[in-house]
């Protein structure tokens, strides 16, 4: 049992050192895509935590009709507190909103009479709920204007679907490129090995300890670039942090979640590898079956 352990395990690395440069191509390949899909996840899901975040900070100000009784308004702060999406609503009575104004602007404001409507404050659970906030806020009978949150939405939006696209263009390419490379290298070490596999049958070794050398090649591959596209992700991120900080005075910049990044990226550039060489080593196979020229130099 552990004989055939070691002899998996040395074939393995042996056809690593044997194909040196397409070993080192398909990881540096490898590692460049994950990085791309890695890094443009982590600013995905933190543009998305940041978008969530703006409910608390961003507020959608509703304008009140001219001559509606005070208490028909202040029974309409309840109303709006019931709709759906709806975390706080806050009344801005016209005179407060004008002493205000009178503070911040004595020169303008002046000699003039309060043209300010009364207006609440409404702020969001969620800030994809703007848009049917606000259609249920301007349903209401007292309200005459309602500032929508679309610009900053479609602000957000935009950038998530630049995040997402840029990912999944640059990324997919590259996993693209490092499939076809760690295909050709698997296909390689097949055809110079095919008579050594084949007298290797015949002596009694089973397909399985014949192929696993080839798909642990894959897998060792895949997962050497996960963990160098997990090295290139800290230091960018590192980097990033230091550079926020500087420039916004900072008191922190979150911690790279390392542990978790080295465990995704490995596992994936593994599970990667791993397909990539069971397509060649089936295609490769086909290939030696279906031609009888090369059977017969089997």
């Amino acid at each position: 049992m552990f004989d055939r352990i070691e002899f998996i395990l040395g074939e393995a690395f042996s056809a690593l050192r044997r194909n040196t440069w397409m070993t080192f191509a398909a990881v540096t390949t490898a590692a460049i895509a994950l990085f791309l899909l890695g890094g443009m996840t982590m600013a995905y899901l933190s543009v998305s935590r940041y978008a969530n975040s703006l409910s608390d900070r961003l507020v959608m100000r509703v304008f009140v009709k001219e001559g509606i009784p005070r208490p028909q308004v202040e029974a309409t702060a309840q109303t709006m507190r019931q709709i759906p999406g709806v975390k706080k609503v806050v009344l801005i009575p016209r005179e407060a909103a004008w002493k205000k104004k009178q503070a911040e602007m004595p020169e303008i404001t002046a000699g003039l009479e309060n043209p300010l409507p009364d207006a609440f404050n409404v702020t969001l659970s969620d800030l994809k709920s703007a848009p049917t906030v606000a259609t249920e806020l301007e349903k209401l009978p007292v309200v005459e204007k309602v500032n929508r949150l679309s610009e900053v939405q479609d602000l957000l939006a935009s950038i998530i679907a630049l995040i997402r696209g840029l990912g999944l263009g640059l990324g997919g390419l590259m996993l693209v490129t490092s499939a076809v490379l760690i295909y050709n290298a698997i296909r390689l070490t097949i055809v110079a090995r095919w008579r050594e596999m084949k007298i290797m049958r015949l002596v009694g070794a089973t397909r399985a300890t014949i192929i696993t050398p080839m798909l642990l090649e894959g897998m060792i591959q895949g997962a050497l670039g996960g963990a160098l596209a997990m090295g290139l992700l800290w230091g960018a991120y590192s980097g990033l942090g230091r550079l926020v900080t500087s420039l916004a005075a900072l008191g922190s910049w979150p911690a790279f979640p390392a542990g978790t990044a080295l465990g995704i990226l490995m596992a994936t550039g593994a599970a990667y590898g791993l397909l990539c060489s069971v397509l060649a080593v089936t295609e490769q196979e086909s290939t030696f079956t279906a031609d009888p020229r090369r059977q017969g130099n089997r």
